[in-house]
């Protein structure tokens, strides 16, 4: 077994002062809620306000989706929600495409129009709580204009609405469905952000090294990734659309992959914190404390959940979400005992719940904020992380930056060799996982669990029910609206295309059908897996 880092750092057997003999306490650290933030954002930590503790959602129709969100509720859910959408939404193409009609809430919502929001957030509240619906870049400004959409109908005051429901446009790139191309997922990020700031929304963006490190980054190489995505569309937001960055600093958060390497994951988030902090003041010039906060949320890792022996994923859940909490993040979501054979089920949501409010109110620490700081071997590991990180992004900008490097494939072959390593280091028994390479047992010996499971046609019902709701709405609205978004569509680069995108889906147009006259108006294919054809003609 290797004693190194994540990122493949030697790790000694003790840590001393020598190790951080240069670390000036008010530079480097600070005390919590002071600049650069190291040890956090409030001088009392927890005692004040506990993390956003959620699950996620988001398995067969809207009204499933619905019903487990309000016994979420009553599991223990405090602060917000989260709603995972389905492959068919991510792309998006609507539930009845030919390819749709067998992936329709199989992996998540589908929410495919506002009709579908509506049924989702049926007898739940748009205000008190936070409102995160994650999947793709291509769905942001769609999912965007749900929320506005609704909170108009519902009479409800958009700027009393708070959470997230737009992701940045590198998602395909680490893993995602996504079927767009990058340059129309650009856009429309730019063109959600725009409209969330300069109408003083206070909904966030995910701009998430998640993905990336579930599909095989190391820690070193998340927060480089993220940094440079942070650094280049927070320029664009700021040079292209003439915002001041104050504005756009509150616009994105973070959603880190806590793994099982638990002193490694606090040091990754405590150095993220510092790094944004110094980017946002010596960078962007940040005139307001706020600014130099990067809002840190925690999602404990998937890829360390393992179908075998899956009653051990209990204990990784424990130590990531401890991990997480230490660091001091603004909200959790637990990957569960069940996370690699399907989504939760009741008895995994509980257990990933009860989870958190172990960790909350039985451990202590909440009492204290940063209650690891100080200790020599974090201390190294925080400064460590953070300068092989700034080696990283250094190399991500020699490449042109974030965008450049994408599209060379920069970043997506570094993904892949960390991928690749880490399987080797597995295959050697470098790495050992409880289960996997180590006290494996036969399979028949594994103890069975419940598995959370579509019935068979479940996914044809809801493609036959689009179809035949497709039939209802008012035609002759719906080819208005649509006109309007496609010729907008064909208006240059900076036309935000938000505000036809919200009268698009008050017309219940669909996810597919807005997606398909947009790629459409810009010289693309109406449907980006070439099999359905467009339904509207346009002068």
């Amino acid at each position: 077994m290797k004693r190194e880092t994540d990122y493949g750092h030697p790790i000694k057997a003790l840590y001393t002062p020598e190790d951080i003999g240069n670390l000036d306490y008010k530079r480097d650290l600070g005390d919590p809620g002071s600049y650069p933030y190291t040890r956090g954002y409030y001088p009392d930590g927890y005692r004040s306000r506990i993390w956003t503790q959620r699950m996620t959602a988001g398995l067969g129709s809207s009204r499933q989706t619905n019903e487990v969100l309000k016994r979420y509720r009553e599991m223990g859910q405090r602060g917000g929600m989260l709603v995972i959408c389905d492959r068919t939404n991510a792309m998006p193409i609507d539930p009845d495409h030919p390819i749709g009609r067998k992936e329709a809430g199989v992996l998540g919502w589908p929410g495919a129009s506002l009709l579908e929001f509506e049924e989702l957030m049926d007898g739940i509240p748009l205000t008190g709580q936070s409102i995160t619906l994650l999947g793709s870049c291509a769905m942001s400004s769609i999912r965007l204009a749900y929320i506005v959409a609704l909170a108009e109908k519902r009479g409800v005051n958009l700027k009393e609405v708070h959470g997230s429901v737009t992701e940045y446009p590198f998602c395909t790139t680490f893993g995602q469905t996504d079927a767009q191309p990058l340059d129309l997922d650009l856009k429309l990020w730019l063109d959600s952000s725009e409209y969330i700031v300069r109408n003083n929304i206070h909904m966030r963006s995910g701009i998430l090294s998640q993905h990336f490190q579930e599909s095989g980054g190391n820690n070193a190489q998340a927060l480089a990734v993220e940094m440079a995505m942070l650094k280049e569309l927070c320029t664009l937001l700021v040079n292209e659309r003439g915002l001041d960055f104050d504005d756009v600093a509150l616009l994105p958060y973070e959603l880190v992959s806590v793994g099982s390497r638990f002193f490694e994951e606090v040091a990754k988030i405590r150095a993220l914190r510092r790094m944004w902090a110094k980017m946002a003041k010596e960078t962007f010039k940040a005139k307001k404390e706020k600014s130099c906060q990067l809002l840190i949320s925690v999602h404990t890792s998937g890829r360390t959940m393992t179908y075998q022996q899956p009653l051990n994923n209990i204990a990784r859940c424990a130590i990531q979400t401890l991990a997480g909490a230490i660091a001091g993040c603004t909200a959790i979501d637990n990957a569960c005992l069940d996370n690699a054979q399907a989504e939760p089920s009741a008895l995994a949501a509980r257990m990933s719940l009860n989870t958190q409010h172990i960790v909350a109110d039985e451990t202590g620490i909440t009492d204290v904020a940063d209650p690891l700081a100080g200790s020599y071997f974090v201390e190294y590991l925080t400064n460590k992380v953070e300068e092989e990180a700034y080696k990283i992004w250094n190399k991500l900008e020699e490449q042109g930056g974030m965008i450049a490097a994408v599209k060379k494939g920069y970043v997506q072959e570094m993904m892949k060799k960390s991928a690749q390593e880490k399987h080797r280091e597995v295959e050697r028994g470098d790495r050992l996982i409880v289960g996997v390479n180590e006290l494996v047992i036969p399979l028949e010996e594994d103890y069975p669990i419940p598995i959370q499971e579509l019935k068979s046609g479940d996914s044809e019902d809801i493609a036959r029910r689009m179809e035949e709701w497709k039939k209802t709405r008012d035609k002759s609205l719906l080819k208005e609206k649509m006109g309007e978004l496609y010729s907008d569509a064909k208006k240059e680069d900076r036309y935000n295309l938000m505000p036809s995108i919200i009268e698009a889906v008050k017309a219940y147009g669909t996810a597919g059908e807005i997606m398909g006259v947009i790629r459409k108006a810009r010289g693309l294919s109406y449907d980006s897996l070439g099999v359905i054809d467009c339904p509207f003609e346009f002068n």
